[in-house]
């Protein structure tokens, strides 16, 4: 693969100064880098001149860019098709009662933590523009890192693409591609 991972996320909102606040105080992510983007046709760029455009760090060489866009716009639907639904940050399971226990204390409304099966455990919560954002972390007692810990066994990911596509073939195909644990290291 010739990706290490991602560069930045870019969420969308209305008043700069209350994102910078939200996302420095109660993620503690560090503002790292502030500019303005001018419109350019066929870019696929928003459609608003001379945008602000600022990165956080959000740890591990990753950042966390927001666009600010015009006040009054519609807020964008997350369970729509194309919408994002979500963005998950990991937290290390020792650190992550006390990052729920932060975001609470910012007085932000937090659901969870919740037990989503295997080694999923998240806490959920919005950022002031409606994202939904996620703490998520592994309470399995395993050391491993967030890819090693979602590999499934040839017989769970079957059973899922299977109910995908009907034939065969087309299973077998996307197994091939995956990286899949032993049955015996699924003991």
């Amino acid at each position: 693969m010739n990706m290490r991972g991602i560069d930045h996320l870019a969420v969308v909102s209305d008043d700069m100064p209350v994102a910078m606040d939200f996302y420095t105080r109660v993620l503690g992510f560090r503002l790292v880098h502030v500019r303005r983007v001018p419109y350019e046709q066929d870019r696929w760029q928003p459609p608003y001149d001379n945008l602000r455009h600022y990165f956080f760090d959000m740890g591990n060489d990753s950042l966390f860019a927001v666009f600010e866009y015009p006040k009054g716009l519609p807020r964008q639907q997350r369970d729509h098709i194309g919408g994002m639904q979500h963005v998950a940050f990991h937290v290390p399971s020792e650190r992550f009662d006390d990052m729920v226990a932060h975001v609470r204390s910012c007085g932000i409304h937090v659901v969870g933590p919740v037990a989503l099966g295997g080694r999923f455990w998240s806490a959920y919560f919005l950022d002031p523009f409606g994202a939904r954002l996620e703490l998520a972390t592994d309470r399995s007692g395993a050391r491993r890192g967030v890819v090693e810990s979602v590999l499934q066994t040839e017989d769970e990911a079957r059973a899922e693409l299977q109910t995908l596509f009907s034939d065969p073939a087309e299973v077998q195909k996307w197994l091939g591609r995956m990286p899949l644990k032993s049955a015996a290291a699924a003991v």
